[in-house]
């Protein structure tokens, strides 16, 4: 397995996508402190854009995950692998590996280039122990997506599909969690205007569709599964539920790697 990482990382380095997509994270991290000192000053603090990699980081990876690991099919590597002596396991893990040391690399990009650019303009962090809590947490999400774009990158014989089945899932799970965040964040009450006498009056009713307290715990839940959610979640820098966004990611990390070894271990290569 050690040398399979090896020849990911020589891989990795030689590879133009892979620079462009660290630029992009680089650049998103150091825009954000600049663009906040621009139009804010030193009122906004650093902590409260440290996580925009977060929001970022599930779409960078959809687009190099697949077209990275998904030529290997088209190149024949996958084949070469496994008549070398390497097992598919080891295969399997060691992309996954490699998909989550890429992850940290674009991360860990942004976060060096929004400290750079945001201490000299706004200040240091305020709370620099939730930071370090929060960022830990943002790596396990990271390490979710991960998981999931290897489940179907290696179960996915053609680059162009492996792109656009990561893509869409990309789509999806930013299309659920921005819904169960806009169902969590409606108010349990909310203006209602009407004409009294030539006179608008305005009162607050209650909000039908807010969410009680049974439903609300499930509708978290669903939102921490989600590895989209969670980074909507980090934006705010103190999420509610610590724990248990960790153990919905870890629970992620299992299942989806269980099921994508599962079904890589049948996959017909020939």
């Amino acid at each position: 397995m050690t040398n399979l990482l090896s020849a990911n990382l020589f891989r990795m380095k030689k590879s133009r996508l892979f620079w462009g997509c660290l630029l992009i994270s680089s650049a998103a991290g150091a825009w954000q402190s600049i663009q906040t000192f621009l139009e804010h000053g030193r009122t906004v603090p650093l902590d409260s854009i440290f996580f925009v990699y977060t929001m970022l980081i599930g779409l960078l990876l959809s687009v190099f995950l697949p077209l990275f690991f998904g030529s290997e099919y088209s190149d024949g590597a996958i084949r070469n692998k496994l008549a070398a002596g390497h097992t598919r396991l080891a295969v399997y893990l060691s992309n996954l590996t490699t998909a989550v040391s890429t992850a940290v690399l674009f991360c860990g990009a942004c976060i060096l280039c929004t400290v750079a650019a945001g201490v000299p303009l706004l200040g240091g962090p305020k709370y620099p122990g939730l930071l370090l809590k929060t960022t830990l947490l943002s790596l396990l999400m990271a390490a979710a997506w991960c998981t999931l774009y290897t489940a179907v990158i290696m179960n996915c014989s053609r680059k162009a599909a492996s792109a656009v089945s990561c893509m869409l899932l990309f789509l999806l799970l930013f299309m659920v969690a921005t819904w169960v965040f806009a169902k969590l964040d409606a108010p349990e009450f909310w203006p209602s205007y009407e004409f009294i006498d030539g006179e608008m009056v305005s009162e607050m009713v209650r909000n039908p569709t807010y969410l009680q307290p049974e439903a609300r715990r499930v509708y978290e839940f669903w939102l921490d599964l989600n590895p989209m959610g969670q980074g909507i979640q980090y934006i705010d820098v103190s999420p509610a539920r610590p724990l248990q966004l960790a153990l919905c990611s870890l629970g992620v990390f299992a299942a989806a790697t269980a099921a994508g070894l599962a079904l890589f271990q049948r996959k017909d290569l020939k």
